[in-house]
């Protein structure tokens, strides 16, 4: 593993570099060990001054690599211009380091909030995890094999989150790692996204949503860390900030190490939106780990088969075109759900039986003409399909939630392709999906 290590020569930045020369024996790996100087600096002072500081920082450098290196670790030394994030971060990406190791004080004070320390910065410009270190006895004890790693991680299925789990997944490869990954969700949100429970309740989700939730981390971490690596998973319902959320479960288990994705917003959007990564950073006791969507080791490949899509249709000639695209991008042993969305039947609860028949006949014979699109050449390659009537009186909400609660990997649909006055009178269906889903969307024209 290659590791980029900030050092100010102070006693904290020597016990970090302790960690990353304790990494760098056990994996085979290398370190650059890195000081900043402010690029301000030189020009400020005299041309011997200049020489004078710069000569002493080198030898300064020099002596902390050479101690390391008598440890048996290779070590390169660097002495960079400019602020430590900007000099870390250009480093670790111009020599292809995995990781970026600095010291951290841990919980700053009121008077500092408004102030980002060096690993706050680092954490969200450089294109490689990040490891603030704040307590170093259970790392050195990890690296050297003689304990098993306490690993606690944030998850919200986002990119950032999933190169997360990734880099966990590698971590156990070096060392005894326990890992929970816990996902915290709002109530009337899932709810909503998933079209289920009604009302939600104010402790915690529907039974349908919970299971629904957990069925979904339990897939996205075994695809991520593979069957055989082993992950508390847990879903809880919160209300409130998720970052003080995540730290007292982290406390309370005793983590040595709390792992978080970051999406390294910044301007406007990190004041709007907010950012858990860099409260955690600010607020956590425990050494902390931030991940940017950026650290994957290869891009997601584009899937030409998918193991799940959806086909909604009205039953229409045009909607029924979409059917066999639909079918033809699903692999082997994959899953089909074709969706038809009606608007809800507005039977009272006391309607008369008669009437609540007419609306089951009409219901059964819906599904019957659904049945009768399937198409049959397909079943010898093992797809299974899926039927579903979904009463919503905005079909593309209809829509999406049930591609939410399908898990689906592709939405294929077909599109009129109506324009002009047409568009603006009739709406358009599948416009209003691509606005709304978050999933791929595969449109199929007349």
């Amino acid at each position: 593993m290659k590791i980029v290590c900030g050092t100010n020569f102070g006693p904290r930045a020597a016990e970090a570099a302790e960690v990353a020369v304790e990494l760098a024996a056990r994996t085979g790996g290398r370190i650059w060990l890195a000081h900043a100087l402010d690029s301000r600096l030189p020009s400020l002072l005299d041309q011997n001054p200049r020489d004078y500081l710069l000569g002493r920082l080198r030898k300064r450098l020099s002596g902390e690599a050479d101690r390391w290196r008598a440890a048996g670790v290779p070590v390169e030394e660097h002495l960079g211009k400019g602020s430590p994030d900007r000099v870390l971060a250009g480093l670790a990406e111009r020599e292809e380091a995995a990781l970026i190791l600095v010291a951290s004080p841990g919980r700053v004070r009121t008077a500092r909030w408004l102030n980002d320390s060096s690993a706050e910065r680092t954490a969200q410009s450089a294109s490689v995890p990040t490891l603030a270190v704040r307590k170093t006895e259970p790392l050195l004890a990890w690296a050297r094999g003689e304990k098993e790693l306490k690993i606690f991680l944030g998850y919200d299925f986002s990119p950032s989150a999933d190169t997360a789990v990734r880099f966990v997944a590698s971590l156990s490869q070096w060392g005894a790692c326990r890992v929970a990954v816990t996902y915290i969700s709002w109530p009337p949100g899932e709810t909503w996204r998933l079209g289920l429970g009604g009302q939600p309740p104010f402790a915690g989700n529907p039974p349908e949503v919970q299971a629904l939730l957990e069925e979904d981390l339990r897939e996205r971490c075994r695809s991520l860390i593979g069957r055989g690596q082993a992950a508390r998973l847990r879903v809880l319902a919160g209300w409130g900030g998720i970052s003080s959320q995540l730290l007292e479960l982290a406390e309370a288990e005793e983590a040595d190490l709390v792992v978080v994705g970051t999406n390294q917003r910044a301007g406007l959007d990190r004041f709007w939106l907010g950012s858990v990564s860099r409260e955690i950073l600010r607020r956590a006791p425990m050494n902390v780990l931030c991940v940017p969507a950026a650290a994957a080791e290869t891009p997601p490949e584009a899937n030409v088969a998918f193991r799940r899509v959806l086909v909604p249709t009205d039953l229409s000639r045009l909607a029924n075109t979409a059917i066999p695209f639909g079918y033809r991008a699903v692999q082997r042993g994959g899953k089909v759900l074709l969706v038809h969305v009606l608007p809800p039947n507005g039977l009272p609860p006391d309607a008369r039986p008669a009437r609540v028949e007419a609306a089951a006949r009409r219901k059964q014979a819906l599904l019957g003409r659904l049945r009768a699109l399937v198409p049959l050449a397909f079943e010898a390659r093992g797809i299974q399909t899926q039927i579903e009537i979904v009463e919503h009186q905005h079909p593309a909400v209809g829509l999406c939630q049930a591609a939410e609660r399908f898990r689906a990997e592709l939405i294929c649909m077909a599109s009129a392709g109506r324009t002009g006055l047409q568009k603006r009178l009739r709406g358009s269906v599948t416009e209003s999906v691509l606005r709304r889903s978050h999933r791929p969307v595969l449109i199929v024209r007349d």
